[in-house]
């Protein structure tokens, strides 16, 4: 049997940093300490997969924060805001430029 393995090549344009907005956000504190973790990826994966206009990451060592970058007119509809209001956490940090 042949085991070559395809590479693939992506070309993609990035976006200008000055139309990108990026936060941090804080998991509540009632989750417990055991559960942080889990919670942290399972909104992460969310994010990812809800919104095509985010990027988010958990914060390396720091299982109560999470990395969230988006394009600015994202960030000011709300809606990202609304979901992590509703999963319990706060955007704890902004970094916007103006537009």
């Amino acid at each position: 049997m042949n085991n070559t393995r395809h590479q693939s090549l992506f070309f993609v344009s990035l976006p200008e940093l000055q139309k990108l907005c990026a936060t941090t956000v804080t998991l509540s504190s009632q989750i417990p300490e055991t559960e942080a973790r889990s919670t942290q990826i399972k909104i992460c994966r969310q994010l990812l997969f809800l919104h095509q206009d985010v990027l988010s990451a958990p914060v390396l060592g720091t299982p109560n924060q999470i990395s969230i970058v988006m394009a600015i007119p994202f960030y000011k509809s709300g809606i990202c805001q609304a979901y992590i209001e509703k999963q319990g956490a706060t955007v704890s940090a902004e970094r916007c430029h103006s537009s």
